[in-house]
């Protein structure tokens, strides 16, 4: 009991349901009953009343929040901008996972700001609550959006190597804030003692869980979608084929990685970052075209599409054919119009699906040409398996995921997979390419979300 640790009082969680179920300690001492009568003194009678949480706990009922490093509370062992840069990365991991945005205000009247961060030793801030110096409490947060930390304590800068880790103790009270209890797991960063393990620190899926109940998951559309396909040398000299799934909107991404069935911490990240030369506000499709003549890779966007030089990571200006980029696509894809809304290459045909408005243009790759009978209405290619469930064109992306051994059509918050050939040898009812019954797209990948755009260029 004598670990450092958080100063807010000790909630149970029960870890063995699928939703987090929060009850409060009926046996609390006095000391804690006390706390809480304190917190009524501790927010400005002007601020406004959160709604609660389905757990009972004081939720946030906005998604994008206010937040300010208070100047009577600036810490004596960090420059101003080393706290402010650190409360960023903090909040943004945060972001990371749920649909709250938060932004750094600076200007509004104080009552108006919604979480409210500062440094204090012994009585501080006002607070009714004071700090023990050196090596117990660290910091103390209040579910109403005040967050004080001891600035007795040895705070460090992320990757200092000693010292502790403001950023690790901040997005542990920042989630306080928001509505979380001390979680009992090991590897949560919502655990109520501090432990210093290496610097580098990732959200735990109970405290991903935990703050989706409270505030759900994330939806939104996406430019495209596509498994990225690469080959690797072992250390052995052997050849292995390795992918990942990106989602792609607007100008950013986040890579899928469906190992662990979560996108990779830190994401999203511009575009340029990951793919050198292609339209800085994102795509309108990327289809890779994998077959044992061809290995190229295409992203198209408006009337245009660029070859990607995968062993240089950059477009072509000119590829090995001597074909110039950006090219038009009626130009090197014969009768498929543009824009287009999407597309994906399905090995199992050699041919490229181009999706628009309601029509489907099949390309044939090896002919160069629109294949026989195409274009076609989108239910005529992939019909529904259950009447009246069916995107109905516009569709926003399309994808053969490696993963699933399947294609999959994403609208809106929604997705429809595409039957295959193995569902089909067990249910011979289901129709060729016919769309299964749509499923939310938050339901299938997990943490797709986006971040306010002014942390969107924050690194670690």
């Amino acid at each position: 009991m004598n670990k450092p640790r958080c100063g807010v009082p000790d909630k149970e969680i029960d870890l063995n349901t699928a939703v987090v179920n929060i009850s409060a300690n009926l046996q609390q001492s006095k000391e804690v009953r006390r706390r809480k009568r304190h917190l009524a003194a501790l927010v400005s009678k002007s601020r406004r009343k959160r709604d609660l949480g389905e757990t009972g706990y004081m939720a946030f009922s906005k998604k994008v929040l206010k937040w300010r490093l208070i100047g009577e509370g600036y810490s004596s062992q960090l420059t101003v901008e080393e706290q402010r840069y650190i409360f960023r990365l903090a909040f943004r991991m945060w972001s990371e996972v749920s649909p709250l945005e938060f932004v750094e205000d600076t200007r509004s009247p104080l009552e108006d700001i919604d979480i409210r961060l500062g440094f204090g030793t012994g009585r501080h801030l006002g607070c009714n609550q004071r700090f023990d110096g050196t090596g117990q409490e660290f910091a103390h947060a209040w579910f109403l959006g005040d967050i004080h930390f001891d600035d007795d304590e040895h705070f460090t800068a992320p990757n200092a190597g000693s010292g502790i880790s403001l950023l690790k103790v901040a997005v542990h009270e920042i989630g306080h804030v928001l509505g979380l209890p001390h979680i009992y797991r090991p590897g949560s960063i919502m655990q109520p003692s501090y432990l210093p393990h290496e610097s580098v620190f990732e959200m735990d899926w109970m405290d991903r869980k935990a703050i989706q109940h409270l505030y759900g998951g994330c939806k939104g559309r996406f430019n495209t979608v596509f498994d990225w396909i690469r080959r690797e040398k072992t250390p052995y000299g052997e050849v292995v084929i390795r992918f990942n799934t990106y989602f792609m909107r607007d100008g950013w991404y986040w890579l899928y990685e469906n190992r662990n069935n979560r996108t990779r911490y830190g994401d999203p990240v511009a575009l340029q970052i990951g793919w050198r030369g292609v339209p800085l506000d994102g795509v309108d499709a990327c289809v890779h075209v994998w077959s044992r003549k061809r290995d190229a890779v295409y992203f198209f966007r408006g009337t245009q599409f660029w070859r990607y030089d995968s062993e240089n990571d950059g477009v072509f200006t000119q590829d090995p054919e001597g074909h110039r980029y950006p090219r038009l696509i009626s130009e090197g894809f014969p009768g498929v119009p543009s824009p287009i809304d999407t597309a994906f290459y399905d090995r199992r045909d050699s041919h490229i699906y181009f999706f628009k408005n309601r029509l489907v243009y099949a390309f044939d790759v090896e002919a160069n040409s629109l294949a026989r009978g195409f274009p076609k209405n989108i239910r005529d290619v992939f019909p529904p398996v259950v009447s009246g469930d069916h995107p109905d064109g516009n569709i926003d992306a399309a994808y053969f995921s490696y993963t699933h051994n399947a294609i999959f059509l994403l609208k809106g918050a929604r997705f429809w997979q595409v039957v295959g050939s193995r569902d089909r040898w067990r249910w011979l009812f289901l129709p060729r390419n016919g769309l299964l019954p749509h499923k939310e797209v938050d339901q299938h990948w997990f943490d797709i979300c986006n971040v306010h755009p002014t942390a969107l260029k924050l690194t670690r």
